[in-house]
């Protein structure tokens, strides 16, 4: 009985590999990707959260074994881990926990649906399907995440690479 059953598991598995398998973000580099920053004046609010938590957004569920920062920005509520918030934001001025990024990222709009494995220093974040027209945004630290086209457009510009 095992033997009649082997070739159809098989099969199965191999059905369910093929219908769920799509590219994986590649690093970015100056041979893939552009250079941009962030449109100025577009604070967002943020506080540090000491609980474990869980954000499911339209793109993915991150999840936080500890601190980190909650991010309130442009009707979206997500977590930061604490070192790549810090690198590339700073605090506003005379608006309480209000920060800007201030970090040039690399950007690269997706042909495809695009598999993205959210890593920062080796731990596992979050995993996210970049759907075609999304764009890949990769911090100076290598942390990646998505954005939509139309948030993308709203945040970020290019930087004059001359």
């Amino acid at each position: 009985m095992i033997s009649r059953n082997a070739p159809a598991l098989v099969s199965a598995a191999r059905c369910s590999q093929t219908a769920w398998v799509r590219p994986l973000a590649p690093q970015l580099d100056a041979s893939n990707s552009k250079q941009y920053r962030t449109v100025p004046g577009l604070p967002k609010h943020a506080v540090l959260c000491w609980q474990p938590a869980t954000y499911t957004l339209s793109w993915g569920t991150q999840q936080f074994d500890g601190p980190h920062m909650v991010v309130d920005a442009d009707d979206h509520r997500y977590g930061v881990d604490l070192r790549a918030f810090f690198t590339t934001h700073k605090p506003v001025a005379d608006q309480p926990d209000h920060y800007v990024k201030d970090a040039v990222v690399r950007a690269l709009q997706v042909s495809e649906d695009t598999d993205l494995i959210t890593e920062v220093d080796g731990r596992h974040e979050m995993r996210s399907t970049v759907k075609a027209g999304g764009w890949i945004v990769q911090n100076p630290g290598g942390e990646q995440y998505y954005n939509t086209p139309e948030d993308f457009q709203h945040r970020y510009q290019p930087l004059d690479e001359r």
